[in-house]
């Protein structure tokens, strides 16, 4: 399983971004509690599920700031 593109982000509005971003957040913390009731746990999972919050985060910010700048 190789790490999301950011490119596949660019046709995400706000509130996609927003929903993927609680998603990806639930998911982060269901991995933590697997890896520290130390049950069946893939640590690429974590690192690819970061990977993942940052780049909505940085997409959600490119779009806030274009917003703010087209005002």
């Amino acid at each position: 399983m190789s790490l999301p593109k950011y490119k596949d982000l660019k046709d995400y509005q706000l509130a996609e971004i927003e929903a993927q971003l609680v998603k990806a957040k639930k998911e982060l913390l269901f991995l933590r509690i697997q890896k520290a009731n130390f049950s069946r746990f893939s640590p690429h999972l974590m690192t690819h599920t970061r990977h993942q919050i940052s780049q909505l985060l940085t997409r959600k910010r490119e779009l806030q700031t274009s917003s703010i700048r087209s005002k």
